[in-house]
Order: structure tokens, then sequence, then C-alpha cells
């Protein structure tokens, strides 16, 4: 019973860490109509803000991790100027190519700035363990399930009870007729950007210290991400939001009863299976916040 509590609670935190990365995938393609490839690199950028202000400056870690936050807010804006505003207007596929060389950048600039030896900004959140009978669950794992409901939480409040949040629906819902009504297109993908970005810093922040972190660290995470939300249904973040803790629980599952190699691939199978019963995902619709 202590072993299926563990993996419990292990799933739920692989499924809060997925979704703070997939939310923001899902809303940048909802809004966007962009898939990020670089969403990754932004969670590597992240783990390298928290690593240098936390383990090597020693500042508090809620600083740090609001430093990681922040500071992929800002880059969010600025990928939005350089990388997606010069290609907004022309083909899915060149857009898709401009993240996708972004990505490459970004990890080989990490690897020449820092080099790819692997590094860690372990917490004592990740030793100290809370116990309860035979169960040991480290509380690193509990801050990040518990710090990524609250984030959801005001995202949620932000999309459905703001002007902002508004503009963004309308935009996902239906760009031309948005547009008419005087919405600016370039302010409310810049804002998508930097929410999706703040919340992959948050991610790093708390899910880093679990981890290794190097520059090639996004890589899967991308790809993981895009399952998620190509399961929940491409541009809803509320499916993205609920695939991801069914992956997450799927993969703690997987490799605490059958075996941690298998573990990278069940969010792949999931998306199969999905899309052989439902093309367009579990809460698919063409695209929506």
């Amino acid at each position: 019973m202590a072993l299926f509590l563990e993996q419990v609670v292990n799933g739920l935190t692989l499924g809060a860490y997925y979704a703070l990365v997939a939310v923001g995938l899902a809303l940048v393609f909802g809004v966007a109509r962009l898939v990020n490839f670089a969403h990754g690199e932004f969670f590597m950028l992240g783990a390298y803000v928290l690593y240098f202000a936390y383990g090597v400056y020693h500042l508090p870690y809620g600083l740090a991790v609001l430093l990681a936050v922040l500071g992929l807010a800002a880059f969010g804006a600025v990928f939005h100027r350089l990388i997606y505003q010069p290609v907004m207007h022309r083909v899915w596929h060149v857009q898709l190519i401009a993240t996708l060389a972004a990505s490459f950048i970004l990890a080989n600039v990490a690897i020449i700035a820092v080099g790819s030896t692997q590094r860690s900004a372990a917490t004592p959140f990740v030793t100290d363990v809370f116990t309860v009978g035979d169960m040991h669950v480290a509380y690193q794992r509990l801050l990040v399930l518990g710090v990524a409901l609250v984030a959801f939480v005001a995202l949620q409040q932000f999309i459905q009870r703001t002007p902002q949040g508004r503009a963004m629906r309308a935009i996902a819902q239906n760009r031309e007729a948005a547009q008419v009504l005087g919405v600016d297109l370039a302010q409310v993908t810049r804002l998508t950007f930097v929410l999706s970005a703040a919340l992959t810093g948050l991610a790093a922040g708390l899910v880093a210290p679990l981890y290794l972190i190097f520059p090639t660290v996004g890589s899967l995470l991308t790809l993981k991400a895009f399952a998620v939300v190509v399961i929940g249904g491409m541009g809803n973040a509320t499916g993205a939001l609920v695939v991801a803790f069914i992956v997450g629980l799927a993969e703690a599952f997987g490799a605490g009863y059958i075996s941690i190699e298998y573990r990278d691939a069940i969010a792949f199978i999931l998306m199969i299976v999905v899309l052989l019963w439902r093309p367009l995902g579990l809460m698919g619709r063409r695209v929506g916040i």
C-alpha cells in the first residue's frame, strides 16, 4: 500500500511538472497558432537561472524561483519579438522551422556558455522526507504539486476574468473577428508567450532540484509536452492540464510496477491510441483556451 501511495504522489508530481510546461505550449498554439518546438529550451534556461541563483550565488530558494519565473517571462517577450513576430503572418511550416532553429541555437549556445557538464541545484526539500507509516515522500515533490495547483487556479482566473484573458480567448476562438473588433494581435500573442514562458520558468524552479541540469534537458520534454497537448486537444489548455496528470500517473505506475525503461514511451503510446480513437484529442476542438 505504501508503494502504491508513493507512486500516486510521484505521478501527481510528474503530472504537475508536465502540466506547467504543456499548458503554456497549449496557450501558444491556441492563441498564436504556433507549435513552439523551442519550449523545452525555456525549461532549460529556467533551470540554469535557478542553478546560478541558488546553487552558485546562494540566494534564498524562493527568490531563485522568482528570478526563474521573471527571467523566463522576459525571455518570452524577447522570443516573441525575435522569433515569432517576423514569421507570424507566414505559413505554418515556416513558423515551425523558426522554432526548431531557435531550439538548436539555444541548446548549443548553452553548451558553449556553460559546458555540457551535468549540474545540480538540489534543495534541502529534496532530502527532507514526509513520512506517514511506511510511505516516504520528499517535501520537494509536495511543493511542486502545491505551487502548481495554485498557479493553475491563478491562470484560470486570469483567463476568465481579466480583459487581457478575454482578449486571448477571443483571438483563440476567432482571430479575424477579434481583430475587426480592435483586439491587438501582436500585443495578445506577446502576452501569451510571456505567460507560457513564465509557467515553464516556474516548472524549472520547482522541478529542477529533483533532476540534473544540462543543455539538452528540454529536448525530450518538448516532445512529451507536445504529446500531452495532442492528446488533450490542440490549443485546449484544460485538456492539456487534465492529460498531463494522466500521463504523469501512467508513467509513475509504469516505472514502479513494470519497468522504468519504458517510462518515456508511455506518453507517445497514449498519444497514438487516443489519435486512433479521437483524431482531435480527448477535448478536441480546432483551437481554444
